[in-house]
């Protein structure tokens, strides 16, 4: 190729005076490290064009053709890319359902089960989807359970599936039994026999086989989760006690025996728990608009100018009991001004910081008084005084009502410095205190169902600088981590279900490589009922079972692949257990929680096989407006319609609820009773108690009684609710951790009080929609808290008949 005759020329080539500036200029590039842009784009565009010359062979002496000449452009500009992550949980193989898939089921439906049980087109989408994921919504008495056990057996029947492949979760260990039963019977109508053990092996909860995974590792095959940590253990272990936070003996000796060696050998745990001890012993703060402050107040102000005469008195009743002085007590008064007013303290307790104000203890006659001049009973102002303290008093209080108090409180001080305390704790926004270590273990559970980490979640919150709820949390930190390192330990090695489901969660993959095949491959396809009812960790275990599969799909011969399926069927108009951590997220987040190729199929119910349509509507009018709640209506079927109204509300008279219950007892049909609270169930036994042992005696089950988070799975010609379900208190601590675990949706400051809020009605739905014709509600008065679900619950015009006066 000839160069080109034009600038630029050679360095000898030019002039001597042309020369010798271009040299140091040429010189100084290279220093600078620079370059001439003319003549860098000029060697690199002759580079860039550079042709190519190719011949023809010659052809029996022809002479050769004209070169071709071949431009190769580069791209210009491209940077470094990186391949993105593919998060799906399901590979890309589906079901092949065919028509005369479809056709034969339907025509086996139509042969097996009678009339009044063939599926809704609705529900036949359901059952015969072909979708990676499918879910199935609808309210109360829509057919969903009935549903996922049809689409269990298309899986095995109609499309080949093996029964080992396929795992259906339910909620408790009664609505597994339950299914599993349902389940053989449906089987047997298609001539598939299988037992009540195969049966039970398909039909699980999510507790007993998260179990059985770990059980198929050989360092986990002795594994016993600590929920159920008993002696004698029965076969229901497996199944858990699902939010039952109630201490088993195993649990509670495990529990004291952790508590009393992080006490001594920590010593910032020790610091934590006398704080929160000192706390537990200090009298009951009232705020000062209180009715009873305001009740006992004038009085109060009165006998501030015989407060020394009352402190005599009562210290003289002391040491005739030989109470007084007591040990690590300071027997020392220290006057108190309160609103102007005067008043003494008796003692102090250095250990608590804490000053001593005297009590009355029950034992003396409660007609004494502080002098024979005096008409008022010396109880009478001790409660005066002591309400006054409750309400002013600046500084730390401990007020020792007994002398049996008083002996434990001095018992307890001795042993401080060695022993840890046994005393009982309230949260703030809680409705009871409740056994130190059985309020760790609640907390603690709520916390692992939320789906956050124990041990740290006290990080991530804030409490006000007085506020002891804060030391509750720091110290629930440092024990649970010693008491799992605790539990691991053991011969036979305990964990919790939290931590189970954790182990094996989509946020430790690589646990999930040790599974066998054999104890995976049952979650191929997985069904889940109920899916409002399971909290967060229950989603990240699918997650990572589902992820693994497909993973080892991937290695397996392309001819030979397999799909996984999830089917999803749940109602969040149900979700009653969201104040133990539940969260709706396997309903309504599945496109997120388990990313497909495809986007899932959705099937909403309308037909209401269970109630009346009056049930219907009144059971929709308690929960409309609620959020996540479908606004869809539910239409009561022909054969269950009835005319009249469903629910008719009532005071709190036993001779009507009694007259009630004999009338649809004796008419044959079947009543459930709801309850909440051991004050009402003891008003339902003094009603119908009679009655309801009568019905067992005769071996019959017309009458049955259960609390309202157990009415789920239950239905009745009639149902009574008694008793009105608590919104509770406002809970700081509750509020931050809901916000951590990601509900507060659209912004809600406060989320645990409005899932709390929420629940109190869905109760109250749930318990409506058990009945097939009738509901009576008896909202019993007495409730600590002004916000129950019959103030939050206005039924429209025509669904409800009240008839308090």
């Amino acid at each position: 190729m000839s160069q080109s005759e034009q600038p630029p020329h050679p360095l000898d080539d030019l002039p001597l005076l042309r020369r010798i500036p271009a040299v140091i200029l040429n010189y100084m590039l290279d220093i600078l490290e620079a370059r001439h842009d003319r003549s860098w784009t000029q060697g690199r565009d002759s580079v860039m064009s550079e042709s190519v010359e190719a011949q023809t062979p010659y052809k029996g002496g022809q002479e050769l053709v004209a070169p071709v000449r071949l431009i190769v452009n580069y791209r210009e500009g491209v940077e470094h890319v990186v391949p993105g992550k593919d998060r799906l949980v399901f590979n890309a193989q589906r079901f092949a359902v065919s028509a005369q898939n479809k056709a034969s089921m339907r025509g086996d439906c139509a042969s097996f089960l009678p009339a009044n049980r063939q599926p809704t087109a609705e529900q036949w989408k359901a059952i015969c989807s072909g979708s990676h994921s499918t879910i199935l919504s609808g309210a109360a008495g829509t057919g969903k359970s009935t549903s996922l056990l049809l689409r269990v057996v298309f899986l095995h029947r109609y499309l080949g599936v093996d029964l080992s492949e396929i795992s259906v979760l339910t909620f408790g260990r009664e609505s597994r039994m339950e299914m599993a039963a349902e389940l053989v019977t449906l089987f047997s109508k298609w001539g598939v026999v299988i037992s009540t053990e195969q049966a039970q092996k398909i039909v699980k909860t999510p507790r007993s086989a998260v179990l059985e995974m770990a059980h198929s590792l050989p360092d986990l095959a002795q594994c016993i989760p600590f929920e159920v940590l008993n002696e004698g253990t029965s076969e229901a272990i497996a199944d858990g006690r699902p939010f039952d936070a109630r201490l088993l003996t195993l649990q509670s000796s495990e529990m004291k025996a952790c508590f009393q060696d992080l006490y001594r050998a920590n010593k910032k745990f020790a610091e934590l728990v006398i704080a929160l001890y000192g706390q537990s012993t200090l009298v009951e703060r009232l705020e000062v608009d209180n009715p009873e402050v305001i009740k006992r107040a004038p009085m109060g102000w009165n006998i501030s100018q015989s407060d020394d005469e009352l402190c005599d008195c009562i210290e003289g009743l002391w040491r005739n009991a030989h109470k007084w002085p007591l040990e690590g007590i300071t027997p020392t008064r220290k006057k108190f001004s309160l609103r102007g007013r005067t008043y003494s303290s008796n003692g102090f307790i250095p250990q608590l910081n804490a000053h001593v104000v005297l009590g009355f203890d029950r034992s003396e006659s409660r007609h004494l008084t502080r002098n024979t001049s005096v008409k008022t009973e010396a109880y009478k102002e001790v409660a005066v005084k002591r309400t006054l303290f409750q309400a002013y008093f600046p500084d730390r209080l401990v007020h020792v009502d007994s002398y049996q108090e008083a002996t434990q409180l001095v018992e307890t001080l001795k042993s401080l410095p060695k022993l840890a305390p046994e005393f009982a704790y309230q949260l703030k926004g809680m409705n009871r205190s409740a056994p130190i270590l059985e309020l760790f273990n609640e907390v603690a559970d709520l916390v692992d169902n939320l789906g956050l980490e124990v041990a740290t979640v006290a990080g991530q919150m804030n409490f006000m600088p007085a506020d002891l709820d804060a030391k509750f949390f720091e110290a629930l930190g440092l024990y649970w981590q010693a008491l799992e390192r605790q539990l691991l330990a053991r011969q036979k090695p305990c964990l919790t279900y939290g931590r189970l489901f954790d182990l094996f969660s989509d946020k430790h993959a690589e646990n999930l490589r040790h599974i066998p095949m054999s104890a995976l491959r049952r979650f191929r396809h997985v069904l889940i009922d109920n899916a409002e009812d399971h909290g967060v960790p229950i989603g990240g275990w699918l997650k990572g079972v589902l992820s693994e599969l497909r993973r080892r799909d991937q290695n397996r011969d392309s001819s030979d692949q397999q799909c996984c399926t999830l089917f999803v069927g749940g109602d969040s108009s149900q979700w009653i257990y969201g104040t133990k951590g539940t969260s709706t997220q396997l309903l309504a987040d599945v496109e997120e929680c388990f990313p497909a190729p495809t986007s899932p199929l959705r099937v909403h119910l309308v037909d209401c096989f269970r109630s009346s349509q009056g049930i219907v509507d009144a059971g929709q009018n308690v929960i409309q407006n609620l959020a996540g709640v479908s606004g869809r209506l539910t239409v009561s079927t022909q054969r269950s319609k009835e005319p009249g109204l469903g629910v008719e509300m009532w005071g709190d008279d036993p001779s009507t609820f009694q007259r009630l219950c004999k009338e649809h007892y004796d008419s044959g049909k079947s009543i459930l009773i709801l309850t909440d609270t051991p004050e009402n169930i003891a008003w339902v036994d003094s009603a119908c108690g009679d009655l309801v042992r009568e019905d067992r005696t005769a071996g019959h089950r017309q009458i049955r009684v259960r609390s309202f988070h157990k009415a789920k799975a239950l239905e009745a010609n009639v149902v009574f609710l008694v008793g009105d379900p608590s919104c509770g208190q406002s809970s700081w601590f509750r509020n931050q951790l809901y916000k951590i675990a990601g509900f507060s949706t659209g912004g809600d400051l406060t989320p645990g009080d409005t899932v709390l809020e929420n629940e109190a009605r869905r109760l109250v739905y749930v318990g409506i929609t058990r009945a097939n014709l009738k509901c009576y509600w008896f909202p019993m008065p007495g409730s600590h808290s002004t916000r129950t679900a019959s103030t939050l619950i206005s039924f429209s015009p025509g669904m409800c008949k009240d008839n308090r006066l």
